[in-house]
């Protein structure tokens, strides 16, 4: 009879309990992973964290400045004081709107620029997320276990999408409450508090986006360093091609330029008409849609083939 040593070994007392979102320990598991990359988030984050700085300094100084224009006008000359009232609440309604605008197209500004060092962020935490599972056989494990393809899926994309939103979604939340904080009488939250919203809902789509494209190349690369590649050369020569096709064909071909789609997309989503780019809204959106569907169903397929496999 085998002899039991309790010094070491103790009765499990507790309960075994399913979890409910069998996602979530891939989740930990993978940003536990992510964190001891350390250089690479302080290289990573340092440019948005020095462009949220500046964005925000630029929304301070611009209501800071309108309100000095407020009380310049209201204390100026002793003469007609009717008039000289008049004047400076139509000269501030003027100036808080114009800066409230200006907020907007702060944020707008902030996607543009950051989208580059957003997408290096998706693309290094996410490029190998599929790949080294599959080189190193832990899909295996996985599937293993009461861990369904979706379950996978999903935990990985909460992998990638947590590094896009830390680039997106929280500068321009500090932007939101720069602005809120430092609007006269809070007139940003009670005049745009739509914007909070917007910006959300952007910053949700374009992590989405990025990062069902950044699951598929790691899904059909063989490699971390491959998927990289992929990555960048799809977003590359879909823009190569989009311009060249779009003066050469047809205006339509340049919403094959994910890029532009997705800047286009942002000014739709901030109600501000398109700028800088010619892709059409209805096109941009199309074409995203379009992309993200062919997205999920190579993953799914690959995915799939991984489970048979395991």
């Amino acid at each position: 009879m085998a002899e039991t040593h309790l010094e070491v070994y103790r009765r499990f007392e507790g309960k075994l309990q399913e979890q409910r979102v069998r996602a979530w320990p891939i989740v930990g598991t993978g940003l536990r992973t992510a964190w001891k990359q350390r250089r690479a988030l302080i290289a990573l984050y340092l440019p948005p964290t020095i462009a949220t700085v500046i964005f925000s300094f630029v929304v301070y100084l611009g209501f800071m400045a309108a309100e000095q224009v407020q009380r310049h006008d209201l204390g100026a000359g002793q003469g007609d004081l009717q008039e000289r009232l008049a004047r400076g609440a139509a000269m501030a309604a003027a100036g808080g709107a114009l800066k409230l605008f200006e907020v907007t197209n702060q944020i707008i500004e902030f996607n543009r620029a950051m989208a580059l060092c957003a997408l290096f962020a998706v693309a290094w935490f996410g490029s190998g997320l599929f790949c080294e599972d599959r080189k190193a056989g832990a899909h295996q494990l996985y599937f293993a276990r009461p861990i369904t393809r979706l379950d996978y899926f999903l935990g990985k994309f909460g992998i990638a999408s947590f590094f896009g939103l830390c680039a997106m979604l929280v500068p321009a939340l500090v932007i939101c409450v720069v602005a809120s904080l430092s609007s006269p009488e809070w007139s940003f939250l009670k005049e745009q508090w739509d914007v909070i919203p917007r910006a959300i809902g952007y910053s949700l789509l374009w992590t989405g986006v990025v990062t069902v494209l950044v699951l598929l190349a790691s899904s059909l690369a063989s490699r971390r360093n491959f998927a990289l590649m992929g990555i960048f050369g799809f977003f590359m020569l879909s823009s190569v091609m989009g311009k060249a096709l779009g003066h050469l064909v047809d205006s339509r071909f340049f919403a094959l330029s994910l890029g532009d789609d997705l800047n286009a997309i942002s000014y739709h989503v901030f109600d501000r008409p398109v700028q800088g780019t010619p892709v059409s809204i209805e096109w941009a959106w199309a074409v995203v849609a379009g992309f993200v569907a062919l997205a999920l169903l190579v993953i799914a397929a690959r995915l799939r083939r991984l489970e048979v496999v395991a």
